[in-house]
């Protein structure tokens, strides 16, 4: 019978054994996964003067994240181009404390869920990625972490289902990558066979205040020795 997967993070003793149901899937992945980084970045326009604190003082840089460019008149972009170079939501993983269970389903939804395997995110094959941009120029990054519930992880939408005795878990990957200025690199994510594992945030029934958050002006340009630079940093306040 075909089936197919859901991941769920959390610690060894929190991982649901044998035969379960989403509702243990989700209590449990609840207390695995507590926090997401909001991650934006932003094109700088190129007759911007380059004063960060100017956008933060004017209201345009601000704790919610929004561009900061929004307001550029079409002049001064090319034609067609935007400012938001990414917009990620990066779930907050500590690899040495957390295990990833494997579950199958079959059957129609909810259908029947058991457990195929489980392991140490410490024990999955490393693999590095990138979030930033490669074409030199000035940018603005906008970060921002805030408390967040997650559902068990599933791969993306349209893939097709398999059998529960083909999952490889050597086909499993950690990624990595390195954010902003962090001086070491950080732990973004899983795929399983080349596919990134997607962890959907429930929504919160109302945002009662934004969360604190920090803009970055940095500059790309791979003839410099350190291609890399950061050329200001601004924590926000959030509004209220």
């Amino acid at each position: 019978m075909a089936e197919s997967f859901l991941f769920l993070l959390a610690a060894a003793s929190d991982l649901p054994q044998g035969q379960v149901s989403l509702a243990d899937l989700a209590a449990a992945q609840a207390l695995g996964l507590d926090q997401v980084l909001a991650l934006r970045i932003f094109a700088c326009p190129p007759d911007w003067p380059g004063c960060l604190e100017t956008l933060v003082e004017d209201g345009l840089a601000h704790s919610g994240g929004a561009d900061p460019f929004a307001s550029v008149p079409p002049g001064g972009r090319q034609p067609g181009e935007r400012s938001l170079r990414c917009d990620a939501l990066v779930p907050v993983l500590d690899p040495a404390s957390l295990c990833l269970g494997v579950y199958a389903v079959s059957g129609p939804s909810p259908g029947q869920i058991h457990c195929l395997a489980y392991l140490p995110l410490a024990e999955i094959e490393n693999e590095t990625c990138w979030f930033y941009p490669t074409d030199n120029g000035n940018y603005l990054s906008w970060q921002s972490q805030r408390p967040r519930t997650f559902l068990p992880g599933r791969l993306p939408a349209g893939e097709p289902a398999s059998q529960a005795a083909e999952f490889q878990p050597e086909e499993l990957r950690l990624l990595w990558s390195l954010l902003a200025d962090d001086t070491a690199l950080t732990c973004v994510g899983l795929t399983y066979r080349g596919r990134r594992i997607e962890w959907s945030i429930q929504p919160l029934a109302r945002e009662s205040e934004e969360a604190a958050s920090v803009w970055t002006w940095f500059q790309l340009d791979d003839l410099n020795p350190q291609p890399w630079q950061r050329l200001d940093r601004i924590e926000t306040s959030p509004r209220r």
